[in-house]
């Protein structure tokens, strides 16, 4: 994903929450709050920069293995 926009974001959020269906240990519940919780967080970020960190971060986790959840 090159950059931040509206469909860069909904595609990390929808590959976060698919990801999230392979979790054995965690309370998947819980893990599709959090991934929710924290995109509603994100949404409200106005300055450019901030938004491409917020989606960075969420790739890395994502690309992390869900931070060694999985």
């Amino acid at each position: 994903m090159g950059g931040w926009s509206r469909t860069a974001v909904l595609e990390l959020y929808r590959a976060l929450l698919r990801a999230g269906r392979h979790l054995q240990y965690t309370d998947r519940n819980y893990y599709q709050r959090a991934v929710s919780r924290e995109f509603r967080r994100c949404q409200a970020l106005s300055t450019p920069q901030d938004r491409e960190e917020a989606l960075k971060r969420g790739q890395f986790f994502l690309s992390s293995r869900l931070g060694g959840l999985v």
